[in-house]
């Protein structure tokens, strides 16, 4: 309490005492009692083998049934509660609805057992009810002394009255008494701590919302603590999941038990909905605390008026920034219309890019049956195909967070779909032709005409090659799907990812126009052309394969390329025939894949994977210290539990460090092309290891349950995605960031974090 009202709350005792006229009940509402003076407790034989407790309560205080606990020290002696009295049901705001005592109520406890001398523990707990504040579990040890099946204070107990009171008849006061009790209640005073308001004692500072989430600071001063489960916010009346980077410490607390707690400063944030407004927007925060070994505060809740940015979270591109329409809520058709785009721009990557070929395959596959709008059928057919599959996507991310395509990267089904690739190569070659069932062929082409075919087939193919070509998730494909996750909506995810695979399919429905168009329809130009499609498969069904580690991909590669290469240096060039040139410089590029293919087979043989660079770089480097020094130490430690996380985490703060977490996996194009560059950069390798401790977690399980808990623990989507956090363990949200990035762009980045 502040000194001043300390000082007068005293001489006002010294006064009442001096009088005999007020008593203890008759303070001022607004000071805390003493707890022995609050909950004055009595405890006194009442017949054979049985003792009555008595606790007298305060004016304004109460205290907890629930909470009231009797024992023996000695085993040797059994304990039995005889009746508590009915109490009365308060809405308590520690524990909702419970049954509590006032002014004053007696519990009659018999005890049988040996003779001799035993300790009585009573233990009970109150508060006050105007001020709204809990007093830690009070205990008392009171010996006594069983002889004959009577019970009495123990000799050592007779002189402890006057700070455990255990006669059922005190004798009446004195002056002397007076003074002596004077005297007793002046030193209890003085040593009584003085308690900060709670807004003291647990300030909220810097809190702010910006484009991505809301976050603060609680200062938390020393001698006090909060619980880590009773911290909340709301925006607006929509409850947001709390982040806390801090270690919460195990503490065994008198009220709740087992639970976490905060005692230093900490920060604190929670993601922006999706579909929260701008403008000022009112931020709710709750929290509890206590004194420790003290009181404890009642919930606290604080209303803050925040001015809200326009959503665009980091990870979106300018393409999918999204406006908000007069109701303050985005705009379904903006968001639509940056995933159209977003699929245009997603064709040409790496990710999809092999889409191409194997559709052109399967129309030049019709040779000179082939009609334009055979062509767009086809090529419809496909890209619905792929659209189901994403639509599929958008579902399970809106609905659960996870990524469809993840549980399709497996030797299974990326082995499947490249042989099935590699049959329709072989049918390009002219070894067999694939096609639907002569029947249902005839039922097809009586009811669509010229509509005949592989048209269920090429549905299919499109549906499951999106599954798997589709796999790695780059940053267009996170930034629609982050959509989808931060919203919760499955509805939503459906659309998004339904008009990003129409976007993707427009440039793939034009090829096939194309090639309809562009393609002879008869001659030996066009087995030359279907042979070419089923080179160019057998590339794509390799291309799949290399995702998976198990596989000797440059042993394979080696392979392909020697016989691609043989097969084109084959070729005959008569001077003055038609194409004499061009046969010419196939030959030529038949030479060198023929060398590239040798190339690849040595370093498939060392151990290499990079078609690239499949030869080690150290065989040519003559020992004078001039090539470059590739480590075989991986640039990450492995994480596979919280619990590792957390452990790095108190080491990066003891030793200063930031930390970064990779989320890898073995089935991610995007991890292993940083895997293999800039993890390896001697410059990236420096610049890490001086400033922070870097983690890995390996994603590539789906049914992982761990690695699925941290991914949920940074809100992490898919990999590749590389999260920063601070010396203190506080996420930098600026810095983060999904995809690939080459030494020197990763280099840049990491010195632009100020640690």
């Amino acid at each position: 309490m502040p000194g001043k009202i300390r000082h007068f709350y005293l001489a006002f005792m010294i006064l009442s005492l001096l009088s005999g006229v007020v008593s203890a009940q008759g303070l001022d509402d607004s000071e805390l009692l003493p707890e022995n003076e609050a909950f004055q407790f009595e405890l006194v034989p009442a017949g054979t083998s049985t003792i009555q407790a008595t606790w007298k309560i305060a004016e304004n205080y109460y205290m907890y049934r629930d909470k009231l606990k009797f024992a023996v020290n000695d085993d040797s002696y059994t304990l039995n509660i005889q009746q508590y009295p009915q109490g009365i049901s308060k809405d308590d705001p520690l524990f909702g609805i419970t049954e509590v005592y006032e002014n004053e109520f007696s519990v009659r406890i018999s005890i049988t057992g040996n003779e001799g001398e035993f300790t009585l523990v009573a233990e009970g707990q109150g508060c006050n009810e105007p001020i709204g504040v809990c007093y830690a579990p009070i205990t008392h040890n009171i010996r006594f002394t069983s002889s004959g099946g009577n019970i009495r204070l123990a000799a050592s107990e007779t002189t402890s009255q006057a700070t455990t009171p255990v006669s059922a008849d005190p004798a009446p006061q004195t002056e002397a008494g007076n003074v002596n009790l004077l005297r007793d209640l002046l030193a209890k005073s003085f040593s009584q701590p003085e308690f900060l308001k709670v807004d003291d004692a647990f300030k909220v500072e810097s809190l702010s919302i910006d484009t991505q989430a809301i976050s603060g600071n609680f200062v938390v001063e020393p001698g006090y603590y909060l619980y880590r489960d009773k911290i909340g916010i709301m925006l607006g009346n929509k409850p947001l999941a709390v982040s806390i980077p801090q270690i919460p410490e195990k503490y065994e607390d008198p009220t709740f038990g087992s639970t976490d707690v905060y005692r230093t400063d900490f920060t604190f944030s929670a993601n922006r909905p999706l579909d929260s407004s701008s403008g000022e927007v009112l931020v709710t925060l709750t929290y509890q605390g206590c004194a420790e070994g003290a009181i404890c505060y009642p919930p606290v809740t604080h209303e803050f008026n925040l001015i809200a940015p326009v959503m665009a979270a980091d990870i979106i591109t300018p393409a999918l920034a999204s406006t908000e329409d007069s109701t303050g809520d985005h705009s379904l058709i903006v968001i639509l219309s940056g995933a159209f785009i977003a699929g245009i721009l997603l064709t040409f990557t790496p990710c999809v890019l092999p889409m191409i070929p194997i559709l052109s395959s399967v129309i030049a596959g019709q040779g000179e049956k082939i009609t334009r709008l055979r062509a767009a059928s086809l090529s419809l057919s496909y890209v619905l195909g792929t659209m189901v599959t994403y639509t599929a996507m958008g579902v399970l991310a809106g609905a659960t967070g996870d990524q469809l395509q993840a549980y399709f990267q497996n030797i299974w089904a990326i082995g499947i779909l490249s042989g099935i690739l590699v049959l329709m190569a072989l049918s390009m070659f002219g070894l067999y032709e694939l096609q639907v069932p002569s029947g249902l062929q005839s039922r097809i082409q009586n009811k669509s005409g010229n509509l005949t075919g592989s048209i269920p087939l090429v549905f299919l193919l499109g549906l499951v090659s999106a599954l798997i070509i589709g796999a790695c998730v780059s940053p267009v494909l996170i930034s629609v799907l982050g959509i989808a996750v931060a919203s919760g909506d499955p509805v939503l995810g459906a659309q998004t990812m339904a008009v990003l695979a129409l976007g993707m399919g427009l440039p793939l429905i034009a090829i096939g126009l194309g090639a309809g168009y562009l393609l002879p329809k008869a001659g030996a130009w066009m087995e030359s052309i279907k042979s070419l499609f089923g080179i160019l498969l057998i590339a794509v069904a390799i291309y799949l394969l290399q995702t998976l580690p198990q596989i000797p991909i440059l042993l394979i590669w080696g392979a392909y390329l020697i016989m691609v290469g043989y097969a084109l240096m084959q070729m005959r060039t008569e001077t003055g025939t038609a194409g004499y040139q061009f046969k010419v410089a196939l030959r030529g590029l038949g030479a060198v894949l023929l060398v590239w293919g040798i190339c690849a087979l040595i370093g498939g043989f060392m151990g290499q994977r990079d078609l690239l660079r499949p030869i080690p770089e150290h065989l040519f480097s003559d020992g004078s210290g001039s090539a470059p020094e590739i480590s075989s130490v991986h640039l990450f430690d492995r994480i596979a539990t919280e619990s590792d996380l957390e452990q790095h985490l108190m080491q990066a703060a003891a030793s200063g460090h930031g930390v970064i977490v990779d989320y890898y996996a073995d089935w991610c194009v995007d991890c292993l092309k940083m895997e293999k560059s800039t993890f390896k950069d001697s410059q990236v390798i420096a610049e890490v290891e001086s400033r922070f401790i870097a983690l890995q977690v390996d994603v590539t399980d789906p049914n992982d349950a761990n690695a699925n808990t941290l991914k949920k623990r940074f809100n992490v989507f898919g990999p590749p995605a590389m999260i920063f956090l601070g010396q203190q363990g506080t996420v930098l949200n600026d810095f983060n960031f999904y995809g690939y990035k080459d030494p020197q762009e990763f280099l840049e980045h990491l010195k632009r974090i100020n640690l």
